[in-house]
């Protein structure tokens, strides 16, 4: 059974971009429930150089893999707006409508899941990075039960592949099965194997911590106990027992890992103190104190240097004129075309790629290369393959 999401090839392209063409984009909330981000972050310098306090309050915060950020203050759910690569803090919080009240939630690359004070889960609908649907946000709610109802949920993790993990307060660990386009809330819950202690770490001996907080990431879903010992699995497939390995050094109460490096993981140390796990050194990884800040949440998402086609910026005025050899297009800014086979009010809601489709440009090929940097060779090519 393949364990790739129900969604993947429909945005596999946008997957590639992440992995080659992005950075990390780390939030956090400071103990006195600040929001901060993570200013600097490169390619090589995963660390980033400063935090940088954003406006607003919040209680608990989770970045997907497109940068978005969601928050939750008095119960209520917030999405950061405004946000891009050279914008990363957003201009504003603006209200999620819903009628539960939120305790936890975490921001996937093509869903958010909630676990309501209800005691139910809620996945959001109608979110994605389809060709026919580029929402980040989404549209509503459902709702299923918790996989040891009545008993509650300690935390919810969701991997880069959005494989959505559930601790509950009795310790157990459950993977939410059957997710697909047309029923993201899935069909049933999976147990998981625990880690346990004892001898190198895998070999299944000894009696089993208690694993109080989860965090999913690009290959490993991450773990920390109540002996502050982190621990890691794959998270593809099934986890067993012998999956786990505990990860050496700092001893941590809450872990982030990242999106774009399965060996980098951000932590929270039992000081409220910030680490990051990376290599200053090839082959060596070690955690290193960042900043002087205390706080109890990290998340970690991924910052795009992707748009999806509806927030691309128009980057060229389309006027409309009838054909006429004595007007000249001599204006940088405006792209002259003849008739348009629509209403002009139309064009401010087509994408870019159906008006480069319907509108017959004046100029030569030459000047459209030149003016414009368009290509009609790839054009063609497209069009011969189709």
């Amino acid at each position: 059974k393949s364990n790739i999401p129900f969604y993947y090839n429909e945005y596999k392209s946008y997957l590639r971009s992440m992995s080659q063409n992005s950075r990390e984009s780390v939030w956090a909330v400071s103990k006195s429930n600040i929001p901060f981000y993570r200013d600097g972050i490169s390619q090589g310098k995963e660390e980033g150089t400063k935090w940088v306090q954003v406006d607003g309050m919040c209680d608990y915060l989770s970045v997907s893999i497109s940068g978005t950020v969601w928050s939750i203050m008095h119960d209520k759910i917030y999405v950061r707006s405004g946000v891009t690569p050279n914008n990363e803090q957003g201009s504003s919080w603006n209200r999620v409508e819903h009628q539960f009240s939120v305790a936890k939630l975490e921001a996937g690359g093509n869903c958010l899941w909630v676990y309501a004070r209800d005691n139910l889960m809620y996945v959001r609908t109608g979110m994605g990075y389809h060709s026919s649907n580029p929402n980040r946000i989404g549209t509503g709610w459902r709702s299923i039960q918790t996989p040891t109802s009545p008993t509650g949920v300690t935390d919810i993790a969701l991997t880069a592949q959005d494989d959505l993990f559930v601790l509950t307060d009795d310790g157990k660990l459950f993977k939410r099965d059957g997710c697909t386009q047309n029923c993201p809330e899935g069909v049933n819950w999976a147990k998981v194997a625990l880690p346990k202690t004892g001898g190198s770490g895998f070999l299944g001996l000894g009696s089993a911590p208690q694993v109080v907080q989860i965090g999913g990431g690009q290959e490993y879903l991450w773990a920390t106990t109540d002996s502050h010992e982190v621990w890691r699995a794959p998270c593809v497939g099934i986890i067993t027992e012998r999956a786990w390995e505990r990860i050496p050094g700092q001893k941590m109460i809450y872990v982030c890992p990242s999106m774009c490096d399965k060996e980098i993981t951000w932590g929270i140390n039992n000081r409220e103190q910030m680490y990051i796990r990376t290599s200053p050194q090839v082959g060596r990884y070690e955690w290193l104190r960042q900043g002087t800040i205390f706080f109890k949440v990290v998340s970690v998402g991924v910052m795009l240097n992707y748009v999806l086609p509806s927030e691309q910026p128009r980057q060229k005025t389309i006027q409309r004129m009838l054909s006429n050899p004595a007007i000249e297009p001599d204006q940088e800014n405006d792209l002259k075309v003849t008739d348009l086979p629509f209403e002009m009010e139309q064009s401010d809601t087509m994408s870019e790629d159906l008006l480069n489709a319907l509108v017959i440009p004046i100029l030569t090929r030459e000047d459209v290369l030149r003016r414009y940097n368009y290509d009609f060779n790839t054009e063609e090519s497209v069009l011969k393959a189709s």
